[in-house]
């Protein structure tokens, strides 16, 4: 009904949206900077940021980037494994044979790694909602770096989580693997100008190339979102059908405010 009420040729803010075709707002450009940057010198880099403000689709348009002739990525998703179950996910994604024990792993990780960087290719590790992290993983990533006495950095690796991984990072039995850390980014919520340029973007991706939210609607959208991409593109999509219900042919402050009280 809201594609049809609004002349759209498919729903936007999708999240399987192509990243060639995402926002670009200037915290998106930031951090693509950023992770140039750690590309080129290696090491660890920590990416947070509250729920829904596009980290993993930013580190997924960085990873899309890449040179698959130059690069290898391993993308690791479950942060809440044992310590041994993440060291199986790291090893089979570095090419390694199936190991029953931790120091079998471990030898296979850092020869995988050292035979990529033989072969001129840099491993990209990326370990996603690190924030859930057990604390002694981190202690085991510390090791895992570990390359020829701690003489070099032969890959890249990004944790990325919410910003529960600063906190838990700042204690002090963390302060070797702190030491490490390369690169920091917090990603940034959107201002609203920023939040206009979002929405009016997702729609013309969509296929509306006229004006459909109000001006008091969309200051109302950001000041609900505070500037969270995802709950921008929720709270647009509930106003939306807000208006279609309505046969409204703009959205209006009036169906921002009730779809607010539906997704908040």
């Amino acid at each position: 009904m809201i594609q049809a009420r609004f002349g759209l040729k498919r729903l936007p803010f999708d999240k399987s949206i192509a990243t060639s075709d995402l926002y670009e707002w200037p915290g998106l450009k930031e951090l693509m900077m950023r992770l140039e940057m750690a590309k080129s010198s290696r090491g660890i880099m920590l990416l947070t940021g509250d729920p829904g403000m596009g980290k993993t689709v930013a580190v997924r348009k960085f990873v899309d980037s890449l040179n698959n002739e130059h690069y290898v990525c391993c993308y690791l998703p479950l942060a809440t494994v044992t310590i041994l179950d993440a060291y199986g996910q790291l090893n089979r994604a570095l090419g390694g044979t199936d190991a029953r024990n931790k120091s079998r792993m471990f030898e296979q990780i850092q020869r995988g790694v050292s035979e990529m960087t033989d072969r001129g290719k840099q491993p990209v590790i990326i370990f996603d909602e690190a924030d859930l992290l057990k604390s002694a993983m981190f202690d085991e990533l510390r090791i895992l770096l570990n390359f020829e006495m701690d003489s070099k950095d032969p890959l890249l690796l990004i944790l990325v989580g919410q910003p529960q991984l600063l906190a838990k990072l700042s204690l002090r039995i963390h302060l070797p693997f702190r030491q490490r850390v390369a690169m920091r980014y917090r990603m940034p919520p959107m201002d609203e100008e920023q939040t206009r340029g979002y929405v009016e973007h997702h729609l013309k991706l969509a296929g509306r190339k006229q004006r459909l939210f109000t001006d008091e609607a969309m200051i109302q959208l950001f000041v609900q979102s505070g500037g969270v991409a995802r709950m921008v593109g929720n709270l647009a999509l509930t106003a939306m059908r807000e208006a279609a219900f309505s046969g409204k042919d703009l959205v209006e402050l009036e169906e921002v405010i009730t779809a607010s009280k539906e997704v908040m």
